[in-house]
């Protein structure tokens, strides 16, 4: 008898050719499963997938999105749920305790190398906004002879929150930049540390000294709105904060006060509190000290391939 997995997106293994897609599939039926899709183009809410479950039965869940809510309710009514395989490896839109209380594990794609593509990326929105390539870009695209006065990257400050494998790997691509390294992190490897001349600091005199901001923590209870007004007055007015981890460690309504008022020189984000962000009041506001591009962290023809295949083997090998 077949097993049942409902993948929440439609954009599951399509993003890099067609071959790709049909190998994901065809992986999923030579191990026995066969496939239920989210065919709009939204996230999953618990109802949804509720509902989907009374109709199949579902083995297993691959979360596509940080928006999909897999919560407590999903794991009460869907009690032939097997495992829950996250494309990623952010876990804050699963109810982490109420499937370890039904028995149903939840996988992660966190050991595949994937941190550096996103460490690549948060470099590329770096330098992007001090040297405010995208809005040049636009002006020329529109015959504009734009020449804006930008900043400097080179010998700068770079202050980074958490130091795990993206927050290492950013590092390292700011030592290239001969920048200074700030970091606050609640556990600190001494042995990278030191090897890279990093000063560990507080918070407060992080946000005080550095020239770029650089987020790099998990989403949790205690890092919800981590940024908002107090420590964006801490900021230097010329300093820019770019987050490629998750949109809620920032209040996204006193940020966009700050980036109006500029109390910060500018912000770069690849996420949103709201995925696909439609109607995002910081892009709709058109400012030109925001660059943001569309939660592309990952997203490489390499890093991709494998996450995909990852977290679909998450799936085979769990049941």
């Amino acid at each position: 008898m077949l097993k049942t997995v409902l993948i929440t997106s439609k954009e599951f293994g399509s993003q890099i050719d067609i071959q790709h897609r049909k190998s994901l599939e065809e992986y999923f039926a030579e191990n026995g499963w066969q496939i239920v899709w989210n065919s709009t183009g939204a996230a999953m809410s618990a109802g949804d997938i509720i509902q989907l479950n009374a109709r199949h039965l579902l083995d297993a869940i691959l979360v596509y999105s940080s928006s999909d809510e897999i919560n407590r309710e999903v794991f009460k009514h869907c009690r032939n749920l097997k495992v829950v395989s996250r494309h990623g490896v952010g876990i804050e839109n699963i109810d982490v305790t109420a499937a370890q209380q039904a028995g149903v594990p939840v996988k992660t794609t966190a050991t595949m190398p994937g941190y550096e593509t996103v460490a690549d990326l948060t470099f590329a929105l770096l330098l992007s906004l001090a040297r405010k390539v995208p809005q040049i870009d636009s002006r020329l695209r529109r015959n504009g002879w734009y020449r804006p006065i930008s900043s400097d990257v080179w010998g700068k400050t770079l202050g980074i929150f958490g130091l795990g494998r993206i927050g290492k790997a950013v590092a390292k691509r700011a030592q290239g930049f001969d920048m200074k390294i700030l970091v606050t992190t609640r556990h600190p490897d001494e042995a990278f540390v030191a090897a890279q001349g990093i000063t560990l600091c507080t918070r407060e005199e992080l946000l005080a000294k550095a020239d770029f901001v650089s987020l790099h923590c998990a989403l949790n209870a205690e890092t919800k709105h981590m940024l908002g007004a107090p420590e964006f007055a801490l900021m230097k007015p010329s300093a820019y904060l770019i987050n490629t981890a998750r949109a809620g460690l920032v209040n996204q309504g006193e940020l966009l006060a700050a980036l109006k008022s500029r109390k910060i020189a500018g912000a770069a984000f690849d996420v949103f509190e709201k995925e696909p962000a439609v109607n995002d009041p910081i892009i709709a506001e058109d400012l030109d000290n925001v660059v943001a591009t569309a939660h592309v962290g990952s997203y490489t023809v390499d890093s991709l391939r494998r996450m995909d295949f990852l977290v679909a083997e998450n799936i085979v090998e769990a049941v």
